[in-house]
């Protein structure tokens, strides 16, 4: 994979747009969870954090880039509209616990 090539689809503000709006829906979901999900305080506080604004969108759509290698594929043969919502969607919700968790520590702002 051309590196420069993923970070330069990913990196483009329609892309990084939706990206954030689809971790807002993540977030209201996890806000909706059962309380007995595991990690749910951690996820919580970090929906929190996105729905106040906490987090970068740009930052958030180079980690789904980073952790899931049909996105990358995608961004680097194709660009940003070809990756489906789905897709990040499915991506947002496989690094909520990582991204939950890496917060834990900091208060929600």
């Amino acid at each position: 994979m051309a590196t420069r090539d993923i970070i330069t689809a990913a990196s483009d503000p329609v892309f990084y747009t939706r990206v954030a709006f689809i971790t807002l829906k993540t977030a209201q979901n996890v806000a909706s969870e059962d309380p007995a999900a595991p990690n749910h305080q951690n996820r919580v506080d970090y929906a929190e954090r996105i729905f106040r604004g906490g987090d970068n969108a740009l930052l958030i759509a180079m980690h789904l880039a980073a952790a899931n290698a049909v996105i990358a594929s995608t961004l680097e043969t194709q660009g940003g509209p070809a990756v489906p919502d789905g897709d990040i969607e499915f991506a947002m919700a496989t690094i909520w616990d990582a991204r939950s968790n890496a917060f834990a520590d900091e208060p929600v702002a």
